[in-house]
C-alpha cells in the first residue's frame, strides 16, 4: 500500500489501534484520529518512518469537529484518500428502555452514524477523480441479533450504519470507488470493560468458535478489503464473528 492515503478512525481504540498500525506496517500514509486517548494515538507515531503516520483529534458528536477533520486529513493527504476506514463509535454503558433517553440515542446515533455518514460523502466528493477508492465501515454482530434489551441504541445505530454501507456501494460503483462493512464478532478490546458488560464467559459459550475475536482478525478483514484482492467486492457485509 505504499503512497496510498488512508484516514482511520478511532485509531486510539483496540480495533482502530491495530488498523491503524497494520495500514502503517503495510506502507500507508495514515491520518489517525482520536478523540480523548492522545497518548495510546502518539504510539502509532512510532511505527512508520517520520512523517508517514499524522494524528488528528475531533469530538464526533459535533458535527463542525468532523467536517474539520476532513479538511485537516485532506490538506495533509494533499487531496488524495484511498481508503477511509469508518472505526469509531459510542458504546455507551448498557441501558434498559426505560431508562433510555433522547440525549443517549442522539449522541449514539451522532457518533456511530451521523459522523461516518459525513466523511464518506465527503470522500465520494475526493475518491471520484481518482478512480477508485475504499470506504470500510465497522459493525457489530448485535445487529445480527437485533441487540439486547439494554443495547438497543447502538445495535439500532449500526444496523442504520450497515444500510448507509449498501446505499454508498451503489453510489460509488460507477467510480470504482468500492464500500464494504465488516460485522465484527465480541472482540477482545477494553471497551467491554468500559461498558461493564458482565458473564462474558457465558457470551463467550454462544461463539461456535469458543472465544472472542482479536483486534488483528478483524483488521485482516479491513485490510483485505482495502486491497487489491477485493477489486469485484462492493455493498458486503462481511461477518467476523467465530461463526455467529
Amino acid at each position: 500500500m505504499q503512497n496510498n492515503h488512508v484516514l482511520v478512525t478511532g485509531a486510539s481504540g483496540g480495533i482502530g489501534f491495530q488498523i491503524a498500525s497494520d495500514f502503517l506496517e503495510n506502507g500507508a500514509s495514515v491520518g489517525a484520529h482520536y478523540y480523548s486517548d492522545r497518548k495510546r494515538a502518539e504510539k502509532l507515531l512510532g511505527m512508520g518512518m517520520e512523517g508517514q503516520c499524522r494524528l488528528f483529534q475531533a469530538d464526533f458528536s459535533k458535527t463542525e469537529e468532523v467536517l474539520s477533520l476532513w479538511d485537516q486529513f485532506i490538506e495533509w493527504s494533499s487531496g488524495r484518500v484511498d481508503a477511509l476506514v469508518n472505526v469509531a463509535g459510542e458504546a455507551s454503558k448498557p441501558m434498559p428502555l426505560d431508562q433510555l433517553d433522547e440525549v443517549a440515542w442522539d449522541r449514539t446515533f451522532h457518533i456511530n452514524v451521523k459522523a461516518p455518514f459525513l466523511l464518506s460523502r465527503a470522500a465520494l466528493a475526493t475518491m471520484p477523480t481518482q478512480r477508485s477508492g475504499r470506504i470500510i465501515n465497522i459493525s457489530s454482530i448485535g445487529v445480527k441479533f437485533g441487540g439486547g434489551i439494554t443495547t438497543t441504541h447502538y445495535s439500532a445505530s449500526k444496523a442504520a450504519l450497515e444500510a448507509i454501507t449498501k446505499s454508498l456501494a451503489k453510489a460509488g460503483a460507477p467510480f470504482n470507488v468500492l464500500v464494504n462493512a465488516v460485522r465484527a464478532g465480541v472482540t477482545d478490546t477494553p471497551m467491554h470493560e468500559k461498558v461493564g458488560k458482565p458473564n462474558m464467559s457465558d457470551r463467550i459459550s454462544l461463539i461456535p468458535l469458543r472465544r472472542l475475536a482479536s483486534p488483528k482478525e478483524i483488521s485482516d478483514a479491513v485490510l483485505f478489503l482495502a486491497s487489491d484482492k477485493s477489486s469485484f467486492t462492493t455493498g458486503t457485509i462481511m461477518t467476523v464473528a467465530g461463526g455467529e
